[in-house]
């Protein structure tokens, strides 16, 4: 009998156990950003670090926000490379008017001459068509460009490993965009 009482102790204890460890994870909460000035409003993981900045020149401008893991962060190599990144890059449309494939197959911004496969997969992002595919560099990655207003956007995901939980908070990133 004390056998048995001390299975089921076991088990009360790992299943308790799982409930409060095994179904968390690190990117459930979130936090809402929102750019009035270019109007696109996400959900992004509060594990996360949001820093964005004007990294365009004098002749076109580029918005570009970056999440990047908290933990990563505060141990970023010194010299190295850094850790893995959700990005939104915002580019300057109005002067040159580029389709979306355009913009994809002609410029450096979109990483797409990396791509191993080259292809394009038509997708639809905050209802508004948009392209995917990955490519491969110094790290893997996916990106998703749009356009809006007199921009083109690209949300691109940077990772190591396909199961790694950066590919995941994309994905909530992607599908809670939205425009106004």
């Amino acid at each position: 009998m004390k056998a048995i009482a001390g299975i089921f102790v076991l088990l009360i204890v790992v299943i308790g156990a799982y409930l409060l460890f095994g179904t968390r994870s690190p990117s459930v909460e979130g936090a809402r950003y929102a750019n009035a000035t270019y109007g696109i409003s996400f959900e992004y993981p509060s594990a996360h670090a949001l820093q964005e900045r004007e990294v365009g020149d004098a002749h076109r401008y580029h918005y570009s926000i970056t999440l990047i893991d908290k933990e990563a962060l505060a141990t970023l190599p010194q010299n190295g490379e850094g850790p893995p990144t959700i990005s939104v890059d915002i580019f300057q449309n109005n002067l040159d008017q580029l389709s979306i494939e355009q913009w994809v197959r002609g410029t450096n911004f979109s990483n797409f001459k990396l791509s191993p496969d080259g292809l394009l997969a038509s997708t639809t992002v905050a209802g508004v068509p948009a392209l995917s595919y990955t490519w491969d560099g110094l790290y893997r990655g996916e990106s998703t460009v749009f356009t809006h207003k007199d921009n083109v956007i690209m949300l691109s995901v940077t990772y190591l490993s396909r199961d790694d939980q950066i590919r995941a908070d994309f994905a909530r990133v992607l599908s809670s965009l939205t425009l106004f």
